[in-house]
């Protein structure tokens, strides 16, 4: 395979920091971002590449009482998003963005980096991932 058909190296869409720190960024303006526990989050993940549906840019937070993956979505989606046990961030909300570095743990990093600036999840497959995997961890109703 010549050089010229090899893949290129993954560039950090430019709302990505390249730093050595994470940011602070402004949700709503390249990005929405849903936000779940990790147990809801990593199962609505297998249960997406299950299906082999695309995953968008997903950020872990493994710090706080309860650990979270913020699923980046496109712009929009908080304003009419209302699924249980999530929270939509969008317009007027912030959201702390790894560096492109931050690939693994410790700390704050990219479960899921994006494949590029448009790498978000759809917002209906996630949506009904969500749910699937809510249903799987409540069990059968008696």
């Amino acid at each position: 395979m010549s050089a010229i058909n090899r893949a290129a190296p993954k560039v950090p869409p430019r709302w990505m920091p390249i730093g050595n720190e994470s940011e602070l960024c402004p949700a709503g303006e390249w990005w929405d971002a849903i936000r779940v526990t990790e147990v809801v989050g990593r199962r609505a993940i297998a249960i997406l590449r299950g299906e082999l549906v695309s995953i968008g840019a997903v950020i872990f937070q493994p710090d706080g009482p309860e650990p979270r993956l913020y699923f980046l979505v496109p712009v929009g989606v908080a304003a009419n998003w209302n699924e249980p046990e999530t929270v939509s961030l969008g317009r007027n909300c912030h959201v702390v963005v790894p560096q492109a570095s931050a690939l693994a743990p410790p700390g704050l990093h990219w479960h899921v980096f994006p494949a590029n600036a448009r790498g978000l999840t759809n917002p209906e497959g996630l949506r009904k991932a969500l749910g699937k995997a809510r249903r799987e961890r409540q069990g059968p109703s008696e």
